[in-house]
């Protein structure tokens, strides 16, 4: 008679170690998603840095050959706004604190003549929001002088 009476169900120490089992599981699951997603937010970031470093160098590119300065150009003078120290090319960069663009210059010549200018567009970032380590993208091109 008793064992009709008997009811059959799940201790409780049964429910903690099949719940530990399951968590174990699931750790390397969720931290494959957490990487993917730091992954993304970095892909994103070098995206954006990417796009500003080509703002910058399609603007140099459309201007004439013999407006194009030459030298070296930090971040505040590309994307100065200060009337008294203006950038020496009215560059149009879009917004972002976190980007440090730079830009040098250099003539090729070619018998005592100017025959290319090197365009090297340099953009810094960090490389996430609470790493202090820098990234940085570099492009490079050369503007022919067509009047030679």
């Amino acid at each position: 008679m008793n064992s009709t009476n008997r009811k059959s169900g799940l201790s409780l120490i049964e429910i903690m170690l099949s719940l530990a089992i399951f968590a174990i599981i699931l750790l390397p699951v969720f931290m494959t998603f957490s990487s993917g997603n730091k992954n993304i937010m970095i892909t994103e970031t070098e995206f954006r840095a990417h796009t500003a470093a080509l703002e910058i160098m399609e603007q140099i590119i459309s201007l004439p050959f013999e407006l194009i300065p030459v030298g070296k150009f930090s971040s505040r003078q590309i994307k100065s706004d200060d009337p008294e120290n203006p950038s020496p090319i009215p560059f149009n960069v879009t917004a972002n604190s976190s980007f440090q663009p730079e830009l040098e210059i250099t003539p090729v010549k070619k018998n005592d003549k100017v025959r290319f200018k090197k365009i090297s567009v340099i953009m810094k970032f960090p490389a996430a929001k609470t790493d202090k380590r820098e990234r940085k993208i570099e492009l490079k091109t050369l503007v022919a002088n067509e009047e030679i």
